[in-house]
């Protein structure tokens, strides 16, 4: 695999480099993930020292090394593959506790063998690693098949189960090649240009479909994302009403912009509730612009202290659902800095 120009391996590792680390701070919150997360830092280590060392003329060590690496990154891709094949979530991290164990104990023996110069462990390793290989490329391939096969699937669901399709029946094949090429005398990091190309390219195309789950994070907490550009749009009616009503504000658990969303238009409509007495003829006004006025003149009330109205109703309008409620607070919200700009200049004359 040193065979490639320098520039494309530095491009490639670069791109699972910054991947990997974004990942493991922003796509880290269930079992599949983590486990993601760790084969590619595993498989990237060892392909850094495969690669560093490999130059320096030590083919025969860096290939050990390799393996040893190789080895943790295989038990965390197994392990992964059996949970996307169905496998039982409940008993997962005892399983996987057993794929690192068995892989630490063969990264053990590759050590003693390089240690213990007149012994050559590395390539039988390597050779037993390409077992549980194959089995989690077959693994993924039925269970994207069976994914593929669903109704209901998205565009874009589609298109990445069909693109880690590909990924895993390459990994399958080539794995199974590999070892038949090293039994007649071909050793794995002598499988030519065209295999070195092959493997850096799925590589990639992997780390591509890994991405997309910390784009879809980068654009949540940018607030770049649909749920996120909503929360954005409510902020300035979110602010002010809890401003105004701080006790509706609920604890601020870890979530995406979805939950967020929810918890803001929960919250707006908590204050609007509480705002009612101070606005006792806000039903009255079926036009929005009226009512965004009449709830500033209900935050501007509560806040000079004056005393609410013995009153009770609705903290909006009559509404058919959660989306017609979502639609009608982001027109009030959209109204809301010209009505609590036209209650300010209203205030000194009343």
């Amino acid at each position: 695999m040193n065979s490639l120009p320098v520039a494309p391996v530095v491009a490639v590792l670069g791109f699972v480099a910054a991947i990997t680390i974004g990942r493991w701070f922003l796509v880290a919150d269930t079992l599949s993930d983590q486990l993601i997360n760790r084969a590619l830092a595993w498989d990237l280590v060892g392909l850094l020292i495969f690669i560093c060392v490999g130059r320096l003329g030590r083919a025969d060590l860096a290939l050990d090394l390799f393996t040893i690496f190789g080895a943790l990154a295989v038990a965390n891709v197994f392990g992964f593959a059996r949970l996307l094949d169905g496998g039982d979530a409940r008993t997962a991290v005892r399983r996987q506790r057993t794929y690192d164990r068995t892989a630490l104990a063969s990264g053990c023996v590759v050590l003693v063998g390089i240690v213990a110069s007149h012994l050559d462990w590395g390539l039988t390793i390597w050779s037993l690693t390409t077992v549980p290989t194959a089995l989690s490329g077959m693994l993924m391939t039925r269970a994207c098949v069976r994914e593929l096969r669903a109704a209901g699937l998205t565009v874009q669901e589609r298109l990445t189960y069909g693109a880690l399709l590909i990924v895993a029946v390459y990994a399958a094949i080539s794995t199974v090649v590999s070892l038949v090429r090293m039994t007649n005398g071909t050793r794995p990091d002598e499988q030519g240009l065209i295999w070195s190309i092959g493997t850096y390219a799925t590589l990639f195309l992997l780390t591509a479909l890994i991405a997309i789950p910390l784009w879809n994070a980068l654009l949540a907490r940018a607030e770049l994302d649909r749920a996120g550009r909503r929360c954005r749009r409510l902020r300035p009616l979110w602010q002010a009403l809890t401003d105004a009503v701080p006790e509706v504000v609920l604890a601020r658990p870890s979530g995406g912009s979805a939950s967020r969303l929810y918890r803001m238009t929960v919250e707006i409509r908590d204050a609007l509730v509480r705002l009612r007495p101070y606005a006792p003829d806000a039903e009255a006004h079926t036009d929005i612009r009226e009512y965004a006025r009449c709830i500033a003149h209900a935050v501007q009330a509560k806040a000079a202290g004056e005393s609410p109205a013995m009153s009770s109703g609705r903290a909006t309008p009559a509404l058919r659902d959660r989306t017609d409620e979502l639609r009608y607070l982001l027109d009030m919200a959209a109204e809301w800095p010209k009505a609590h700009a036209l209650v300010r200049l209203e205030s000194p004359a009343r």
